[in-house]
């Protein structure tokens, strides 16, 4: 694939790296067959689970009571060693910033660059979300009795290990990365704009690989809620993306990162390249709405305009839009028509882009829930399949698709390369209505290397790598 078919590499930022821990999936492959199956991996909790876990039996036996969330295993095991820590000081570090630590060193090791060399800055851009849990009570009940009052420097551990300002500069010192160390807060959009803001800093040079990630993790899992009408919390359990069924989300846990770098950069290192990001947008509703809490059309449809406009290609050149898609039977609707006014000021064209949104497989994770939709765009683009809608059966009556741009996947179908590469849409949105979008392209062939092709040879043997940080962990 020659350079003039993906237009612009200098501007462009690849993918040169990723880890994640999803609910249902842990790695790309696990990941895809979730994906293109349509596979709901939201688990729904039993009687037996929530009094195991210390739910009263008066709250999950109430009839408004849902028992569904997205989770993970083991959110406690940790190698605190590995990482330089005490086991007090991981102790009293929050669990999303113990696993976002795992999960930044796993993406760079993806990426082939495990810790800087050679001069290059590695810059760290993350998010964490809500504490789903009273912190306060915790730490007052099961921490701070057990430290001394004289004792500043547990003190200073819980405070480090628990607020939101630390998370990225933990990554950065206790992997011995230099470039800056930024923590980003937009509610949902989290994750995307801490993106956004690492190819930013990849342009301007303040940094040669950035690792922009995010961790949502709710401590209990095995919890539930009470459905409350009216809130934006499913009574069924079932999240149902622009499905006339859509009855609210469900939330989840999750952690997720990405090392970026530039693109015209990466394919000279011979990195290897994911996905590119072409173009990306980011803006706010203002007080063109109802409330604070309300989307807006407008705020998203501009989101879109900006990225599509930075990207330099048209709208009718994007064959797949990973949505927010929240699952809620007024949102929803608000998302569609954003989008679809922004494609229509470049096309006229009807039912040519598939809409997803991975939050129908695995739940809304909160702050990583834009990160989870950009891995599953990433495979998209990969494979060449654009995968169905999982729980969707009839359209959101309020949606307006006879004659719009968008239609969406029961089955998964093929996507074809053409006479450009496969380009997809990706949005995420938060409370408070900053809105960020994305346009992504496939990543380009690796160029052949010169000279004449070697004779067939028989292939070698199949090697292992394994590392430790020190002789025990090793052996």
């Amino acid at each position: 694939m020659t350079s003039t078919h993906h237009e612009g590499i200098g501007q462009g930022i690849a993918v040169i790296g990723l880890a994640f821990r999803l609910p249902g999936a842990e790695t790309p492959e696990e990941l895809w067959r979730v994906v293109r199956d349509g596979t709901d991996c939201i688990t729904r909790f039993t009687d037996e689970e929530l009094a195991a876990a210390g739910v009263p039996a008066e709250r999950y036996e109430a009839p408004d009571f849902v028992g569904a969330s997205g989770i993970l295993d083991d959110l406690t095991g940790f190698d605190a060693q590995h990482f330089g820590m005490s086991a007090r000081e991981a102790q009293l570090t929050d669990p999303q910033q113990r696993m976002f630590l795992e999960c930044a060193q796993h993406a760079l090791e993806n990426a082939g660059y495990p810790g800087e060399r050679d001069g290059t800055r590695v810059g760290v851009y993350a998010t964490t979300g809500y504490h789903l849990y009273t912190l306060e009570t915790y730490l007052l009940n099961h921490v701070l009795p057990s430290v001394p009052a004289d004792n500043w420097m547990s003190g200073m551990q819980i405070v480090t290990g628990n607020a939101p300002d630390f998370t990225a500069t933990r990554v950065s010192y206790r992997l011995g990365l230099t470039g800056p160390a930024v923590n980003v807060q937009t509610a949902c959009s989290s994750s995307l704009v801490a993106v956004q803001t690492a190819a930013q800093a990849l342009l301007a040079e303040d940094c040669d690989i950035a690792l922009a990630g995010a961790a949502a993790v709710h401590v209990p899992q095995v919890l539930g809620y009470q459905y409350v009408k009216g809130s934006i919390l499913s009574k069924s359990g079932r999240l149902r993306a622009f499905d006339a069924g859509a009855d609210g989300t469900v939330g989840g846990t999750g952690v997720a990162a990405v090392v970026l770098k530039r693109l015209d950069r990466a394919l000279a290192d011979g990195d290897t390249v994911h996905g590119v990001i072409r173009g990306w947008g980011v803006t706010n509703d203002g007080a063109d709405k109802k409330a604070y809490t309300a989307p807006s059309a407008g705020g998203q449809c501009a989101a879109i305009r900006r990225a599509l406009e930075r990207a330099g290609v048209g709208a009718d050149t994007i064959g797949y839009l990973e949505t927010h898609g929240t699952g809620t039977l007024k949102g929803d609707p608000i998302e569609f028509d954003g989008a679809a006014a922004a494609y229509r000021q470049d096309t006229d064209r009807t039912h040519y882009c598939a809409l997803g949104s991975t939050k129908a497989n695995i739940g809304h994770l909160d702050v990583a829930s834009g990160l989870a939709g950009l891995i599953k765009t990433l495979l998209v683009l990969k494979h060449g399949v654009v995968p169905p809608m999982a729980n969707f059966t009839t359209p959101n009556p309020l949606l307006a698709l006879d004659g719009s741009p968008f239609y969406i996947p029961a089955t998964a179908v093929p996507w074809p390369e053409g006479d450009h590469p496969r380009r997809a849409g990706l949005t995420s949105l938060g409370i408070g209505g900053t809105n960020v979008h994305f346009i992504l392209e496939q990543a380009p062939e690796p160029e052949a290397a010169p000279g004449p092709r070697p004779a067939a040879a028989a292939a070698p043997p199949d090697v292992l790598l394994v590392s430790g940080s020190s002789e025990e962990a090793l052996a």
